[in-house]
């Protein structure tokens, strides 16, 4: 799963990992929502924020939305440092760290909890950061083909499946050739598990709190645990 890249990569392999990281996305921009009222695992809203805060001369508000614009772009800085860094002697044990880093930030978040209110920006500037980490990552391993912690681009890549679709159905698309559902199918994993992640966020947020974050957390360690171990498998290979 961690040990090919873009063009290498099966359709299976990416749809495997565009689920599980996007369920893990949603999740975390959900309960992070429920439990400090920003998202955190995208830019545009956040940018928006910043701006009619600046408008309306709420400087400490304004002031809060760049710094969680900030720690994504960090976030993906940071995961990318490490892919490209010397130091790992393959790809896999690159990617098992970058994750394991994710995963630590997503358990610094529950620990803030006995810090108080006055943490709310520090907490939320962790769930930037990590959501930064995973974009970055993603990206890189499938070459942009993967985005798994917002919809935007999502949405309109799928619309535009669908378009393809729909003029094919009416022998409009240039000829009978059946467009390949790779694209749509892996779009449609998208959209679908982080949908589910957000209703298990926002479920796991309202019932458990802070503590509901264990949960992405571990998922993530898990996949770092797995990428770490993929060396050991394919050299058995």
């Amino acid at each position: 799963m961690f040990s090919s890249h873009g063009p290498d990569r099966s359709p299976r392999q990416n749809r495997v990992l565009a689920a599980y990281l996007a369920l893990n996305g949603g999740f975390v921009n959900s309960a992070g929502f429920v439990v400090l009222g920003v998202f955190t695992s995208h830019v545009s809203g956040n940018v928006g924020k910043l701006s009619d805060d600046a408008a309306r001369g709420s400087s400490a508000s304004a002031i809060a939305a760049a710094m969680l614009v900030l720690a994504f772009g960090l976030g993906g800085f940071w995961a990318s440092s490490i892919l490209q860094s010397p130091v790992f002697q393959s790809m896999p044990l690159a990617y098992a760290f970058a994750l394991l880093n994710e995963s630590v930030l997503l358990t610094a978040f529950v620990r803030l909890s006995p810090w108080g209110r006055g943490f709310e920006l520090a907490s939320g500037v962790l769930l930037g950061l990590a959501m930064g980490m995973q974009n970055s990552l993603v990206t890189q391993i499938s070459h942009a083909r993967v985005r798994t912690t917002h919809l935007t681009g999502v949405t309109t890549d799928l619309s535009i499946e669908l378009a393809t679709w729909w003029r094919w159905s009416r022998h409009e698309a240039g000829g009978p050739h059946r467009p390949s559902p790779t694209t749509a199918l892996l779009l449609l994993t998208i959209l679908a598990t982080f949908i589910a992640g957000a209703f298990l966020g926002a479920w796991a947020a309202v019932k458990w709190g802070r503590e509901a974050m264990l949960a992405p957390a571990g998922a993530v360690l898990l996949a770092s645990i797995y990428a770490f171990d993929s060396k050991r498998r394919n050299r058995q290979r």
